[in-house]
């Protein structure tokens, strides 16, 4: 489970004047990239099989962007930070990114560790799937 407390970790491992790049399967998140919105959200569901959960949870929103560079890790990271202090229940709970190329088909993601490729620090991020989570539970895979 990715958080934002482990994204700064990972982070702070990394040389904040590069460019922190995001990209998909479908190619990188254009420069000028924008933060849009840190949410915290608490969710009740109930799942095929009856069964109840109450989680947290943290989106980080990005914006596509133009004409401007990549934001560095120095400046994310510290966006990133100023939003901790003033909302610290965002730190500790399971972290998506809602993304969508070109501004469209917003989609919630997940993130992979930050990479040193080069000259930039890359964050991979994934498709996430649906689950049946009683099956999930019971070690069986979900059928295609």
């Amino acid at each position: 489970m990715k958080t934002l407390s482990g994204l700064l970790y990972d982070l702070q491992l990394q040389d904040p004047a590069l460019p922190l790049v995001f990209e998909t399967k479908e190619g990188e998140i254009s420069p000028g990239y924008h933060i849009t919105e840190l949410r915290h959200s608490s969710s009740r569901g109930i799942d095929c099989g009856g069964n109840t959960e109450a989680w947290q949870e943290a989106k980080l929103q990005l914006l596509e962007g133009q004409g401007a560079p990549h934001m560095s890790v120095g400046k994310f990271s510290s966006i990133v930070s100023k939003s901790l202090s003033v909302m610290p229940e965002l730190e500790h709970v399971s972290l998506k990114v809602e993304f969508g190329h070109a501004n469209n088909d917003l989609r919630l993601m997940s993130l992979s560790s930050p990479e040193h490729r080069g000259d930039r620090v890359v964050i991979g991020l994934g498709n996430i799937r649906a689950v049946c989570k009683p099956a999930e539970r019971a070690g069986q895979v979900n059928v295609v």
